[in-house]
C-alpha cells in the first residue's frame, strides 16, 4: 500500500472541528441550541424530517476539497454523536458522473478519501452503490462503516412531475436478498419499520434497512435537494443527522415558496483557499469585441504559460500543461452566424493549424473528455471546447485560461466552467507567479459588464463572497509576466550602500541561510553591494528573502522592487510610498542553549502519565441513571422533542450491534477507544480507565450497570480527563514563568511575515467605515460595529501608526503567543512609523479580569524584544492606554 498524505488544510481542520464541537453540544443541549451556541445564528428545521434531527452545512467554495472533509466527517459523527462503531451512511451526490467518481475513489484503498475512513474504521469499511446495497449482506451492514453512495433522484418514489420512478421504487419493495437483516429484531426495533400490509412482518426493503440503522446523510452539493419532495424522501429513512457540504448553500428561507435555508455551521472564505495554495488568484480579465482577436490573445497567453511551465518543470520536476477552455455559443436555427463549437473547432484546425489530437470537444454529441487522463504527460490535449458546462466531475488543475465567445448576460452563462480554471496544480505555489494565476479572455465590448458577470459567477457558482470576488477579478489588458521572458536572465537590485541596518557580512550571512532552492538563484556582489536574482522571482521566494533580511526596512523595499523587475511588473509612480514588508517577531524560549519558538513542548513533558492521576474522582462525576436502552421521548411545554432524541437514537443504534459479554478489561478498552488523548499512550489511558471502573464498582455499582450506561460513563471520563489536563497545563505553565522568566527572547530568526497572498480570514469586513491604514485591501473578521470595531477605528486614526492588520484567530498566517491550553491570537498587530511593533488585544469589561494569562504572555513578549515590541489590553473603550503604551 502506498503512503497517503492525510494532512488536512487548516480551514478543513477548523471546519471539521466546528462540526465535532457542534455534535458534542447536541448531546447536551439538542440540535437547535447547539447550533446557536456555535454560530449565534437561528436554527432552521426541515419539513418532514423528525424534530431534533441535526441538519447543518459546511460551506466550502469550489476547489476547497469538500469530499475529503466528508470522508473525515463520518468518523467524527460516529464517535461524537452516533457513538457506534458501525455507522451506516447515505452519501448523496448530484449526478451519475460524480457518483462514479466518488465510488471509485472511496473503494480505492490507496486514495486519500478511503484512507480518511480507515483512520477511524480500519479495514471495516464497505462502499456500496444503490444497486449493490439492494443485496448487501448483514456483515456489510453491521461489521463497520457502511457507506451507500447514490443520487437522491434514485431514492425517490416519484419524479418532480408526480410520475412513478421505477428505480426509486426498488428501494421500497420487499427484497428476499435482504430478509436476513430483519431476523431476531426486538419489538422496539420492529415498531420503527414499515410492515407488509396485513401482517406483522417488516418489509425486507432497503428503505427499512436504512430506517433500522438510522443513517447519517451526507449531501454533496445539494443544488437539487432543498425541496419538500427531497426532505420527504430523506424522512423515510429516519436519518440520524444530515450534513451538507456545498459551495452554494440555500440562503433564502421561505417554506411557502418551497425554499428551506441551509444551517451554515462554518463558512470557508476564498482567502483561506488562497492562503493554503488551493486556488489560482487573481483571475486576469481581458476583453475584446472581436472574437478572433479574443481567441488570439488567449492563444498567446497559453503559449507563454507553456514556456513558463517548461521552465518550472526543469527547475522543480513538476509537469504542467496549461489548457484553454473555449466556451462557444449554442446553435440556433434563427441565427446561422452563431459561434458554435463546430465553427470554433474549424477556426482552430484551419486558421490556427492546431492538430486535431490537441483539441477536445465536450458538448452535444461529442464527449471527447470521457476516458481521458488529462494529467498524463502523454496526453496531447491543450484546447477544450464546450458550450454551457463541462463533464460533471471533470477536475483538471491544468486548466489556466478561460476563453469565451458566448454571451455573458448572466452569471449562469459562465459559472459552470469558471470554477474549472481555479484549482492550482498540486495545491502549491509555483516559482513563477504567472503559473499561480488564472486568465479569462472574453469577446465583449463592455469590460465592466463582463467583469461583473465573472464576479457574479464566482459568487453564485463557486461560493465566494462578493467582496472577495471584487478582489479576484482584475483588469489585465496587457498581462504582466507574459511578455518575452528569459528564465535564465539575471536581474540586479538597487545598491544596499546606504543601508545603516545591514552591512555586507550580514547580507552574505543572510543569503547563506536561505533554502537551497532559493540560494541557487541569489548572489551578492560585495563590491557593488547589490543582490542579483536569476529568472523571475516568485512571491514565496520574495517573502523568504525579505525574512532573511528582516532587520532592515530599506532591504524589504529593495527586494520588492527586484521582485517587480524580475517579473516585468510596472511599479506605480509612488512606489517609494508603498507599504514595505510587515515582519513581526514571535516569542522564543532558550532551551539547551538554543532559542526555539515557545510552544507547549517547553512546559509539558510528553507523553502525559495519566495513570499517575487519581481516577477515583470519577465517583463524584458519574451517577447511574438506569433506563431502557431505547431511551424515551421527552416533549417540552412547547411540544418540541428535546435532547432525548439523541438518547433514543444512540439506544436504537446500540440495539443493532450484538453486545459481547462484558468484562472489566473489555469495557475499559471500549471506553478508551472513544476518547481522544493524543498526549497519552494507550496503556496509560487504559490503566486510568480501569482504575475509574474499579472505583465505581467499589462504590456499589455493578459492571452490568456500568456497561448498560457506557455512553454516559464515557462522557464523564472525557470530562474528568479534560479537567485533569487543564490543571496540569496551568500548573506547569505558571511554574515555568516563575523559574525561567529570563529565558524568553525575540529574534529575527523567529519571524512572522504578514502577506496579502497568505492572509486568511473567514469573512471580509463589510461595514461602511473606510479604513486607510489596514495592511491588506480586505479586512478579515471585523464586525461593522461594537467595541473591537471602535478600537480598529482608533488605531487607523493614530498619527503614530504606519499600518495595522486585523489578526485573525486560528489561522496559520496569524501572529500568536502560547497560553497554557491553546494559542492566543491578539486582535490587532500594528507597525508604528518609528519601526516598533504594537500588539493590541481588546477585552470587554466583563471579560478583562479573566484574561491574566494573556496579559502575562503579552508583557513577556514585549519585554523580551528589548523595547522593539509593545503590548496592551484596552478595556471598556479606554483607548488612551494605546497612546500611553506607544509613548513609553
Amino acid at each position: 500500500m502506498v503512503a497517503v498524505d492525510l494532512e488536512l488544510k487548516n480551514y478543513q481542520s477548523l471546519s471539521l472541528d466546528r462540526f465535532r464541537a457542534y455534535l458534542q453540544d447536541v448531546n447536551q443541549t439538542g440540535a437547535d441550541v447547539a447550533f446557536y451556541k456555535n454560530t449565534r445564528l437561528p436554527y432552521r428545521t426541515l419539513p418532514a424530517v423528525a424534530e431534533g434531527t441535526p441538519y447543518v452545512c459546511l460551506r466550502v467554495p469550489t476547489g476547497g476539497g469538500k469530499t475529503i472533509m466528508a470522508a473525515h466527517s463520518v468518523g467524527i459523527a460516529a464517535k461524537e454523536f452516533l457513538q457506534a462503531p458501525n455507522p451506516m451512511v447515505l452519501w448523496l451526490v448530484p449526478s451519475t458522473p460524480i457518483l462514479e467518481q466518488t465510488v471509485s475513489a472511496l473503494k480505492n484503498v490507496d486514495h486519500p478519501y478511503r484512507a480518511a475512513l480507515a483512520q477511524d474504521f480500519g479495514r471495516n469499511v464497505s462502499i456500496l452503490t444503490k444497486a449493490e446495497a439492494l443485496s448487501m449482506s448483514r456483515a456489510d451492514a453491521e461489521g463497520g462503516a457502511c457507506i451507500i453512495v447514490s443520487t437522491i433522484q434514485s431514492f425517490r418514489r416519484e419524479d418532480d412531475k408526480g410520475k412513478q420512478n421505477p428505480e426509486g421504487l426498488k428501494v421500497y419493495e420487499d427484497n428476499g436478498a435482504l430478509m436476513d437483516h430483519f431476523s431476531g429484531l426486538k419489538d422496539e426495533q420492529l415498531a420503527e419499520l414499515f410492515m407488509m400490509e396485513g401482517t406483522n412482518r417488516p418489509v425486507s426493503s432497503l428503505a427499512n434497512l436504512l430506517r433500522l440503522h438510522r443513517p447519517m446523510v451526507i449531501v454533496d452539493e445539494a443544488h437539487n435537494t432543498h425541496t419538500a419532495l427531497s426532505f420527504d424522501t430523506l424522512s423515510r429513512f429516519n436519518p440520524s443527522l444530515i450534513l451538507e457540504l456545498t459551495a452554494t448553500p440555500q440562503l433564502e428561507h421561505d417554506p411557502a415558496k418551497d425554499k428551506y435555508a441551509s444551517n451554515i455551521l462554518y463558512s470557508v472564505s476564498a482567502a483561506e483557499l488562497k492562503a493554503e495554495q488551493m486556488i489560482k488568484m487573481p483571475i486576469k480579465l481581458t476583453t475584446n469585441s472581436d472574437w478572433r482577436k479574443t481567441i488570439g490573445a488567449a492563444f498567446d497567453c497559453q503559449a507563454a504559460l507553456e514556456e513558463a511551465a517548461k521552465a518550472e518543470q526543469a527547475e522543480t520536476g513538476e509537469y504542467i500543461r496549461p489548457i484553454i477552455l473555449l466556451q462557444a455559443q449554442s446553435a440556433s436555427k434563427n441565427d446561422p452566424n452563431r459561434l458554435t463549437w463546430e465553427l470554433i473547432e474549424k477556426h482552430l484546425t484551419e486558421e490556427r493549424s492546431i492538430r486535431a489530437e490537441q483539441i477536445a470537444v465536450h458538448t452535444g454529441p461529442r464527449k471527447d473528455l470521457d476516458n481521458q487522463d488529462i494529467a498524463d504527460p502523454d496526453c496531447p490535449i491543450r484546447f477544450v471546447i464546450t458550450v454551457s458546462k463541462l463533464k460533471e466531475g471533470w477536475d483538471c488543475p491544468f486548466a489556466y485560461v478561460l476563453c469565451s465567445v458566448a454571451e455573458q448576460s448572466s452569471a449562469t452563462a459562465i459559472e459552470q466552467i469558471l470554477g474549472r480554471v481555479l484549482r492550482l496544480p498540486q495545491a502549491k505555489w509555483k516559482q513563477r507567479d504567472i503559473l499561480n494565476q488564472a486568465y479569462a479572455f472574453v469577446a465583449s465590448a463592455n469590460f465592466n459588464a463582463t467583469a461583473q458577470s465573472l464576479k457574479d459567477g464566482l459568487v453564485d457558482g463557486a461560493g465566494f463572497d462578493p467582496l472577495e470576488a471584487d478582489q479576484i477579478v482584475q483588469d489585465a489588458p496587457t498581462i504582466p509576466g507574459l511578455g518575452e521572458h528569459d528564465g535564465n536572465a539575471v536581474y540586479e537590485s538597487e545598491s544596499f550602500e546606504d543601508d545603516d541596518d545591514l552591512d555586507a557580512p550580514e547580507i552574505e550571512t543572510a543569503i547563506s541561510r536561505l533554502p537551497a532552492s532559493v540560494r541557487a538563484r541569489v548572489t551578492f556582489d560585495t563590491d557593488k553591494k547589490v543582490i542579483t536574482y536569476k529568472g523571475p522571482m516568485s512571491r514565496e521566494n520574495r517573502n523568504t528573502i525579505q525574512l532573511a533580511l528582516g532587520t532592515s526596512a530599506k532591504a524589504t523595499k529593495i527586494v520588492d522592487r527586484l521582485y517587480a523587475k524580475s517579473n516585468q511588473y510596472q511599479l506605480s509612480a509612488n512606489a517609494e510610498g508603498e507599504k514595505g514588508a510587515f515582519i513581526v517577531p514571535l516569542l522564543g524560549f532558550k532551551s539547551q542553549g538554543k532559542l526555539q519558538l515557545f510552544t507547549k513542548d517547553h512546559f509539558l513533558d510528553l507523553p502525559w502519565r495519566l495513570d499517575e492521576c487519581d481516577p477515583s474522582v470519577i465517583i463524584e462525576k458519574f451517577r447511574v441513571v438506569d433506563r431502557s436502552q431505547s431511551g424515551q421521548i421527552d416533549v417540552s411545554d412547547k411540544g418540541k422533542i428535546e435532547i432525548e432524541f439523541v438518547k433514543r437514537l444512540q439506544g436504537e443504534l446500540a440495539l443493532v450491534v450484538q453486545e459481547p459479554a462484558w468484562t472489566l478489561p473489555r469495557l475499559a478498552n471500549w471506553l478508551d477507544s472513544g476518547i481522544q488523548h493524543p498526549d497519552v499512550t494507550k496503556p496509560s489511558a487504559v490503566k486510568f480507565v480501569v482504575g475509574a471502573l474499579e472505583a465505581l464498582i467499589n462504590s456499589g455499582q455493578t459492571l452490568d450497570e456500568l456497561a448498560r450506561n457506557k455512553f454516559e460513563l464515557r462522557k464523564s471520563l472525557v470530562s474528568l480527563i479534560k479537567e485533569l489536563r487543564l490543571e496540569r497545563e496551568q500548573e506547569n505553565y505558571s511554574a515555568l514563568f516563575a523559574s525561567n522568566a529570563d529565558q524568553f527572547a525575540t529574534s529575527s530568526d523567529l519571524p512572522l511575515l504578514f502577506d496579502e497572498q497568505s492572509y486568511a480570514f473567514n469573512q471580509p469586513y463589510k461595514g461602511a467605515t473606510k479604513f486607510n491604514k489596514h495592511y491588506t485591501p480586505l479586512i478579515g473578521d471585523l464586525q461593522s460595529s461594537g467595541e473591537e470595531f471602535d478600537c480598529a477605528v482608533y488605531l487607523d486614526q493614530l498619527e503614530a501608526v504606519e499600518f495595522w492588520i486585523r489578526n485573525v484567530e486560528n489561522k496559520k498566517s496569524s501572529f500568536w503567543l502560547q497560553l497554557p491550553q491553546h494559542k492566543f491570537y491578539p486582535d490587532f498587530v500594528v507597525k508604528l512609523k518609528d519601526g516598533r511593533i504594537l500588539v493590541v488585544e481588546y477585552k470587554g469589561a466583563h471579560l478583562y479580569e479573566g484574561e491574566s494569562d494573556k496579559r502575562l504572555i503579552g508583557s513577556v513578549w514585549a519585554d523580551a524584544s528589548g523595547s522593539k515590541c509593545l503590548f496592551c489590553m484596552p478595556t471598556n473603550k479606554e483607548f488612551s492606554i494605546i497612546d500611553r503604551t506607544i509613548g513609553k
